[in-house]
């Protein structure tokens, strides 16, 4: 059996010798065929350079495509983002309104309370106006550090919005550079 398959394979290889040696003298007549070969050959390295060229669009298209994406998904969460400070900005703001409107209705009902303080002359009752006036003055002295409190929340959450909003402008303009670079050729 292993010389059975050492002389076909001894066979097999004289074999393409022969057919190897021919090759040079079939190559060197004049054939007709030979120059149809050439086209053929020029077609198919066309064909080969522009499948290349297909392929790198290809992946350029793709590349963008994901940047494309993921630019789309961080305005959206940019944009929450924003939504949510507006919203806290808001309330903030309307919590200031309620303080600063609050603040003189208070004082005035203070001193609406110690003018009746004068005139009731009942040491029970005296006692009484005293003790509202003194729980009035202390919700009174609460509202000075609150609205301070509220103040600052108010800067702070001015100054993360307009980061966040430099930082939905930016992504904004990647989006169009994006854009116009998938438009261009």
């Amino acid at each position: 059996m292993s010389l059975m398959r050492t002389l076909t394979l001894g066979f097999m290889i004289a074999m393409a010798i022969c057919c190897l040696s021919t090759a040079p003298t079939l190559a060197q007549t004049p054939n007709p065929a030979t120059s149809g070969q050439d086209d053929h050959d020029q077609t198919l390295k066309q064909l080969l350079t522009e499948v290349r060229e297909l392929r790198i669009a290809l992946q350029r298209a793709s590349f963008s495509n994901s940047r494309f994406q993921m630019l789309i998904e961080r305005l959206r969460i940019e944009q929450t983002h924003i939504d949510s400070l507006r919203r806290d900005l808001e309330n903030v703001r309307r919590e200031l309104t309620d303080f600063q409107s609050a603040k003189p209705r208070m004082e005035q009902e203070i001193k609406d309370a110690e003018d009746s303080l004068d005139r009731v002359t009942d040491p029970i009752g005296h006692a009484d106006w005293e003790s509202r006036i003194k729980a009035m003055k202390a919700n009174l002295a609460r509202f000075g550090p609150e609205e301070e409190r509220l103040r600052n929340r108010e800067s702070a959450l001015d100054n993360d919005l307009q980061s966040a909003q430099a930082r939905l402008n930016e992504l904004n303009s990647q989006l169009d550079a994006l854009m116009n670079e998938m438009k261009s050729p």
